[in-house]
């Protein structure tokens, strides 16, 4: 007997589509593993002396399942890359055409069956992202081949990755061409599609046991954006009579500070009227397609604050005067936003952007505190002059 805990599974990247190549797989953090070698069959239509059937015959094999997963900040990166046909360039992503397949290991380890997915490509790509739960994704694929065995040949394992998984309270501040929705507009869930159209290329005299080829054409990047139905939801609806592309972007952003940035730069709206009884909240669906300029996914890993100073350390202004001071966070990838307090307010204030002004004769410190990282703090002595 076999329990759906002791299901594991892991990846490794190919060099050689459909061949599994030497090296330490990676250890998938999934919810679900659906992929499954699907044989096609056609029944015999032969007349014989018996009215029972002649059987059938074996015609092709498609392999082909779903990844399902919580999203997770740095663990599905290779197949997001291979979703989007491109590499990571400077932690950037965007669509492109460079083939990336993995072999796929599928290990019952309570029963002894081991099941190996090999040449497999992301057929499509979809997050998830609701009003109120989990962030989930789902990584369609198609592959080339498909072996099993009672043992194990995936020795070699690197450690899943630990970072948290993502909910819809890690969303933040959604931009709609540029402008921030906060206060004007409510998004109550959001989902993403990429279908990058795979077509399977049949050819005889092949050895594998799934089709000759995997072949990706046209990349339909669609979505839906529910949103509370409102004056400015109004505006957005109505830009499906003009085909006015729209541009949209907003982070993702777990509890230890690493983020995906997703932003799409022009994006087609179509969508009803929405309707609804007297006691419901009237929200309309807007569908969207990528129009021309492809999305992108920009990652941003944390990067802790070492150090924190304040320049310039100490300074002299007359009453009512100003003094602007300048924080700085290191390393230099490490957040730059700070918090400003005055010790004495009654001498000198201090704004949210650093700006002191000098209030009566006398001496405050000014205090710089890392939002990232409250225990990091730097100050500036602030002699105020009559």
């Amino acid at each position: 007997m076999s329990s759906g805990a002791k299901v594991t599974s892991y990846l490794i990247a190919e060099v050689t589509p459909g061949v599994t190549p030497t090296g330490s797989f990676d250890t998938l953090r999934l919810t679900g593993n659906t992929l499954s070698p699907k044989v096609n069959t056609q029944a015999s239509d032969e007349i014989t002396d018996s009215r029972l059937s002649q059987g059938s015959v074996s015609t092709s094999v498609d392999i082909q399942g779903d990844l399902t997963a919580e999203l997770s900040y740095g663990t599905f990166d290779k197949l997001l890359a291979a979703a989007f046909y491109n590499n990571w360039t400077a932690n950037v992503l965007s669509v492109g055409d460079i083939r990336q397949t993995f072999t796929i290991a599928k290990n019952y380890g309570d029963v002894n069956v081991y099941a190996l997915f090999k040449g497999m490509h992301v057929s499509m790509f979809k997050l998830d992202i609701p009003s109120d739960g989990k962030i989930t994704t789902t990584f369609t694929l198609a592959g080339l081949d498909y072996a099993d065995s009672d043992t194990n040949t995936v020795t070699t394992v690197n450690a899943p990755t630990t970072t948290p998984f993502m909910s819809n309270v890690n969303i933040g501040t959604l931009l709609v061409n540029g402008q921030s929705l906060e206060g004007i507009a409510c998004v109550s869930a959001l989902s993403i599609s990429v279908d990058n159209s795979l077509q399977v290329q049949r050819c005889l005299g092949t050895t594998r046991l799934g089709p000759g080829a995997q072949i990706a054409t046209e990349a339909a990047i669609t979505g839906s954006i529910t949103m509370a139905w409102s004056n400015q939801a109004w505006l957005f609806w109505k830009n499906q009579f003009t085909r006015a592309p729209i541009a949209v972007s907003f982070p993702i952003t777990d509890s230890l500070g690493n983020s995906y940035t997703i932003n799409f730069p022009a994006i087609e709206i179509d969508g009803d009227l929405p309707n609804g009884g007297k006691r419901d909240l009237i929200e309309v669906t807007l569908n969207f397609t990528v129009s021309k300029v492809s999305p992108t996914i920009t990652r941003a890993p944390f990067v802790p604050v070492t150090s924190l100073s304040v320049a310039p350390t100490t300074a002299s202004i007359a009453v009512a005067a100003t003094r602007q001071l300048t924080p700085t966070a290191l390393p230099s990838g490490a957040s730059q936003n700070v918090t400003w307090s005055s010790a004495t307010p009654s001498v000198a204030t201090v704004n949210s952007s650093g700006l002191v002004t000098g209030v009566s004769a006398g001496t405050a410190v000014i205090t710089a505190t890392s939002v990232s990282d409250p225990t990091k703090t730097a100050t500036s002595t602030i002699t105020v002059t009559p």
